[in-house]
């Protein structure tokens, strides 16, 4: 892995999620946006037009219309990066209960070919983990192909970085799994956020204690975080 020079100070670390909060928030900047100027556009027509009778109520229902046509765009876009960001944090907290174990985690990694959920370094070896939140019950068969392939990119975006062997895991916060887990797929493990644990626990040691530790540091300062 190509170092970027000694840090002088603690990089500032990412939190779970902060990616699908950032965007929770510009969506709803974009909603209040388009709301307050149509509420402007109202009240600038209703005082310079002195509307009044149908002409003021036609104006306001096109006014209702649009704050209806905003929600039903916004919020289920709203919805999806809120239930994303809370099933990041929840693997986080499992990932968070490894670190007596020798195995520490950085989250929501920006590397310009994408988001890296988490990454788990430690006796183990290296792991990229891509979280879905997706509810209910999935069969392991019916598991959309693009979710494999994104985690597997990120493995070899990884890889590219640090020159070392990286292991890709697509975890299910929320959803039940129909089939055999751990599951191998495509070149990806899948399991429940559930069995994460039990998962790194069983894990062969490949690294020794101080060189997970230099890993993690070295990728802790070289990847950008803020």
């Amino acid at each position: 892995m190509e170092e970027r020079g000694e840090a002088t100070s603690q990089p500032v670390l990412r939190r779970p999620g902060q990616h699908a909060f950032s965007r929770v928030r510009v969506l709803n900047s974009q909603m209040l946006a388009i709301v307050g100027s149509a509420v402007a556009v109202t009240l600038i027509a209703w005082t310079v037009f002195a509307l009044h009778g149908l002409p003021l109520a036609l104006l306001s229902l096109a006014l209702i219309g649009v704050m209806g046509a905003a929600h039903r765009h916004f919020s289920p876009k709203v919805e999806r990066w809120l239930q994303g960001a809370e099933g990041e944090r929840e693997v986080a907290a499992v990932l968070a209960q490894l670190k007596t174990d020798g195995w520490q985690a950085l989250h929501d990694i920006s590397l310009g070919g994408g988001n890296i959920d988490h990454i788990l370094v430690g006796p183990g070896g290296i792991f990229t983990i891509e979280t879905k939140s997706n509810r209910g019950r999935i069969g392991l068969d019916h598991i959309d192909p693009k979710m494999f392939k994104q985690a597997y990119a990120q493995k070899k975006l990884l890889e590219r970085i640090t020159n070392l062997d990286v292991h890709p895991l697509l975890v299910f916060s929320q959803a039940y799994l129909v089939g055999s887990v751990p599951a191998q797929r495509k070149g990806v493990t899948v399991l429940p956020a559930r069995m994460l644990q039990h998962y790194f626990s069983r894990r062969r040691p490949t690294l020794e204690t101080n060189e997970a530790n230099k890993l993690y540091t070295r990728l802790s300062a070289a990847l950008p975080q803020t």
